[in-house]
């Protein structure tokens, strides 16, 4: 396997990331959340990954990683822009798959909405109103999710029904975060994709992916999940 490093021009910014390389092309995606995460929360997962073969790409949303630059500038809308970015510039084949944690669970969910998307495999994901959608994160942003149940006027439930891929939804057993309302929803939503599943991880955080990092056990389960869900429609 081979690491390659890029960066991609977005606005003002350089979006930074890599990818690890088999001998396959990258068509994994993957999306870390928001508080400190960043790309670097996936590297077990990644490299469990390419050495059974599958190839992957991650980078550092504005505000997070090697990217770094001002969180308040940016936005849900913006991570989509970015993560767009990445796919396009970076040439990331479709049909594509994507593993995302927490917010980036919501961006992977909008991602369907621009490719074709064959896996989506979702780490405890949030998801939040359409409001809070192009609200800078700060202050506006925080009023806009912390109204009670504010997630429940989100777009996540509609684009899951439209979903016609395979979705891996892993939800942490002590979140306290993200309401298990939100995990039943989204599954229940998908009722139109190829194949679906919910899990519960037991005894884990919402900071499912670091979690993943330091449970190693728990963390091998997964990946073989997801190389069975890389194989259906292989």
């Amino acid at each position: 396997m081979k690491r390659k490093p890029f960066n991609i021009s977005f606005g003002k910014t350089t979006l930074v990331g890599d990818s690890i390389h088999t001998k396959a092309r990258p068509q994994w995606l993957f999306l870390h959340g928001a508080g400190l995460s960043d790309r670097k929360r996936f590297e077990q997962f990644r490299m469990l990954l390419a050495q059974r073969g599958i190839a992957s790409s991650s980078f550092d949303f504005i505000g997070h990683g090697e990217t770094g630059g001002d969180l308040a500038g940016s936005s849900l809308e913006s991570r989509v822009a970015q993560a767009a970015a990445v796919i396009d510039s970076w040439g990331i084949p479709q049909p594509l798959s994507i593993v995302a944690s927490s917010m980036g669970g919501y961006i992977g969910i909008k991602l369907t909405k621009l490719y074709d998307i064959q896996n989506l495999v979702l780490l405890a994901p949030a998801a939040y109103a359409m409001n809070a959608y192009s609200s800078p994160f700060g202050p506006v942003f925080t009023e806009a999710i912390r109204s009670p149940f504010s997630w429940r006027e989100t777009d996540a439930w509609e684009i899951l029904k439209n979903f016609k891929g395979n979705l891996l939804i892993y939800a942490a057993e002590k979140d306290r975060v993200i309401p298990h309302e939100i995990i039943e929803r989204m599954y229940d939503s998908a009722r139109n994709a190829r194949f679906r599943e919910m899990n519960i991880v037991k005894d884990a955080t919402h900071s499912l992916a670091k979690w993943l990092d330091e449970q190693p056990d728990s963390l091998h389960e997964i990946v073989e999940k997801v190389l069975k869900l890389s194989k259906i429609d292989s």
